[in-house]
Order: C-alpha cells, then sequence, then structure tokens
C-alpha cells in the first residue's frame, strides 16, 4: 500500500478526547484492497462451505474470547453503555456462527415450479458467489451491522472489502 501522510483522530464521545489515529485511505488504496480480496477469492471459494465453517467459526470464537477487549473499544467508540456495547459484540459473533452453521443450506440448488403457465417447464435456483463483497460499516453499531454482511458473504463463498465509520 502506498505511504500515507494524512490521518484522522478517533474521539470518544463522552469527553472529546482523541482515543485513535487512524490513516485516511486513497482511492488507490481501495483498489489494492479490491485486487487483494480477488486474488484471494480463489482460495477462499476452493475451501468449500467446511472449511468457510471452520474460519467463521473460529472468528465467532476468538470475538466471544476477546468479548471484553471488544465491548471497551466499542464503548470507548461509540459512547454507547458498555451493556449494550457488550451485547453488540455478542450477537456481531452470533451472525458469523449462524452463517457458517447454515450457509450450505441456503446456498443449495434448488428447484422451482414455474407455475401453472409454464408447467411443462421446469426452474431451478443455484446460488454461487459474487466476488469482492463491500460492507460500509455505520457509526452507531460498528461491529454488529456490518458483521451480518460479512459474515452472510464470506460464508457463502464471497471476500470482502470492509469500510468502517
Amino acid at each position: 500500500m502506498p505511504t500515507r501522510s494524512k490521518t484522522f483522530d478517533s474521539h470518544y464521545p463522552v469527553t472529546g478526547d482523541a482515543i485513535g489515529t487512524f490513516p485516511i485511505h486513497t482511492d488507490a488504496d481501495v483498489r489494492v484492497a479490491v485486487a487483494q480480496a480477488r486474488i484471494a477469492s480463489d482460495k477462499w471459494v476452493a475451501l468449500g462451505f467446511r472449511g468457510r465453517k471452520k474460519v467463521l467459526l473460529a472468528w465467532s470464537k476468538l470475538i466471544m474470547e476477546r468479548v471484553e477487549e471488544c465491548t471497551a473499544l466499542i464503548s470507548m467508540e461509540t459512547g454507547k453503555p458498555v451493556s449494550d456495547a457488550k451485547l453488540e459484540a455478542s450477537l456481531a459473533a452470533g451472525h458469523l456462527a449462524w452463517a457458517a452453521r447454515h450457509a450450505q443450506e441456503v446456498m443449495r440448488t434448488s428447484h422451482r415450479s414455474p407455475g401453472a403457465v409454464m408447467a411443462n417447464m421446469s426452474a431451478t435456483v443455484e446460488r454461487s458467489p459474487v466476488g469482492v463483497v463491500g460492507v460500509i460499516g455505520p457509526w452507531n453499531y460498528p461491529i454488529f451491522t456490518p458483521m451480518g454482511s460479512i459474515a452472510y458473504a464470506l460464508a457463502a463463498g464471497n471476500t470482502v472489502v470492509f469500510k468502517p465509520s
């Protein structure tokens, strides 16, 4: 990635104190991230549902093992109460676990009735990964809201480029 000279500070809304400094990414940075996600896509799809399930369940477990750290960060960045932040982190882990456990069933090929007008026809629905998925997260639910999109995209075999608030 290119060298960054511009940054921004994240502030604790309760006191206004700076709690972190982060780079401002350029259009070129985004193009690099998408290109890297495209390269990773073939390997991610090749893992299959079983392999992706293992990775996603491990990620869910890691979030729960580090729920206190996640809680503190969410609370600090959003100003929300610790109890709300902990619930948010836990629900995010739940997104991952649900997606990991149900992706194969949700993505399976299904046969549908084409209706009475075309009774002599058949209809099949096939779902496949689309490639790289972009996810933009909101400031007020920084882990729960984007994790739904991220978890379901990954479980389906897509790669993800995530832009937090």
